[in-house]
């Protein structure tokens, strides 16, 4: 019998954040073999600052859609009923707001215990000792790599640590409705570059009426097109541009004034309103195309009329590109805080939502990306629904042209993304030259790049 969920939402800045306690009943074995369970490591006597009615209790935390939010507490639903002694209390929020409660939480030392994770902070969060290694549960097997490639586990690595574990992997792609290709009479290769699609664009426009969108709410994109040309967005040392000049960021506030002044490109007030709205506009039929991340594509086709044909192509490059810009990215990662109380039953839980076929097949489906478990990707094939299969397909020939990530993101990224948002926003309302705007990025970044390295 499904447990009973009791749910109680609490205002977090503009958002709401969910904390969900899920009441364990039950018992069955598990698919661990011999690995101590949780359960039997709280019997061993770890210490935890926080029970309720004699049950051990693990706060784990998330950002995600309704989708995410039901497959990952009946997950978790899942281990209680296998590990009668642990009780989960869960909080989950949309992107933006996550953020904002985590920095609170970890300013007031309250993290949770379990932290869904994200490349563009895991170095930050570690570099602070906000979350801890895992190397120690790797080694002792609580956590079990052996079917993970080495290639996924690297990337939650900083320093000389694990600090998270890969939850699923995507890639970039470019969403596109056929059906209305098809009405303009346009075709595209696999992998576009940008000047292809913005050709497309201008022919669909006419015949269709439908418009692109150019991304603009942090660095991707910009990301993207220096990775084509052999440069990064942050060097390594992350107090500076991997660029060595403006050269990139001139060609990206330039796509965005073009594509604007030919009129294929959203206007800027239809961009706003969209990104407020719970209901894309690729769904809502004002986008031909949507630059999208894999693990995005299922919950933005739900939203789609029913019927609609679609077909998932690899995110553009450039015509004077030097190397393939693409990469396989940790959709997100599983991390441990540092106050939390239960560090290895944590680890074990994240084993678990790692390892485990059942709770994958039954409860998470892939939907944070394609497991990073060979034998649960194998596992899952049989029962995920078209789109993930066709999702899975996708990053699966990413995999074979992807190249190397880069390194995690620096403390002021979010930063310079903000940036990026606000001299687009100007560019697009006329209110300063796409020349002026890479200058001033240029310039503007590496100073909050160099201040974030001081701090």
């Amino acid at each position: 019998m499904m447990k009973k969920i009791w749910k109680r939402f609490i205002a977090f800045t503009l958002v709401g954040l969910a904390i969900v306690g899920i009441a364990g009943c039950g018992s069955k074995d598990t698919d661990n073999g011999e690995k101590t369970t949780a359960a039997e490591v709280a019997a061993a006597g770890e210490t935890t600052d926080k029970t309720k009615g004699g049950e051990t209790v693990i706060r784990v935390c998330w950002w995600g859609n309704q989708t995410r939010n039901d497959g990952t507490v009946k997950a978790l639903e899942m281990y209680e009923t296998e590990h009668p002694g642990i009780k989960f209390e869960v909080e989950f929020s949309d992107f933006n707001g996550y953020w904002d409660k985590l920095a609170t939480q970890a300013a007031s030392g309250n993290l949770p215990d379990i932290i869904q994770m994200d490349y563009r902070y895991i170095k930050q969060y570690a570099d602070k000792g906000q979350i801890v290694g895992l190397n120690q549960y790797i080694n002792s097997g609580v956590i079990e790599t052996a079917d993970v490639a080495d290639s996924i586990m690297e990337t939650g690595v900083v320093g000389s640590d694990i600090y998270g574990i890969v939850s699923g992997t995507q890639a970039m792609a470019l969403l596109v409705n056929t059906d209305v290709m098809a009405e303009a009479g346009v075709t595209l290769p696999k992998q576009p570059t940008w000047d292809e699609l913005f050709e497309a664009g201008k022919t669909v426009h006419e015949k269709t009426g439908q418009f692109l969108n150019i991304p603009s709410g942090d660095e991707l994109n910009m990301l993207y097109m220096a990775r084509a040309v052999g440069q990064t967005m942050f060097n390594e040392a992350g107090d500076g541009l991997g660029m060595p000049d403006e050269t990139v960021a001139l060609r990206y506030f330039t796509r965005l004034k073009e594509t604007l002044d030919g009129g294929y490109h959203l206007s800027p007030e239809e961009v706003a309103e969209g990104s407020n709205s719970q209901l894309s506009n690729f769904a809502a039929g004002k986008e031909w195309c949507n630059f999208i991340n894999s693990n995005q594509i299922t919950n933005t086709i739900s939203q789609c009329p029913d019927g609609l044909e679609y077909e998932i192509y690899m995110y553009p490059t450039e015509a004077d590109a030097i190397q393939q810009p693409l990469f396989l990215k940790p959709s997100m990662f599983w991390s441990i805080s540092k106050d939390s109380g239960n560090s290895e039953i944590a680890a074990d839980v994240i084993n678990y939502l790692t390892n485990s076929v059942e709770a994958n097949k039954e409860a998470l489906k892939g939907e944070r990306g394609v497991p990073i478990s060979s034998v649960v990707s194998k596992a899952i094939a049989e029962v995920v629904d078209e789109s993930t299969a066709r999702i899975n397909s996708y990053v699966s020939e990413v995999a074979k042209i992807a190249n190397k990530i880069d390194p995690p993101y620096p403390a002021a990224a979010a930063e310079v993304a903000k940036l990026i948002s606000d001299l687009s926003d100007m560019v697009r309302y006329g209110e300063i030259t796409p020349e002026d705007a890479a200058n001033d990025f240029y310039e503007q970044a590496t100073e909050i790049l160099q201040k974030g390295v001081a701090k």
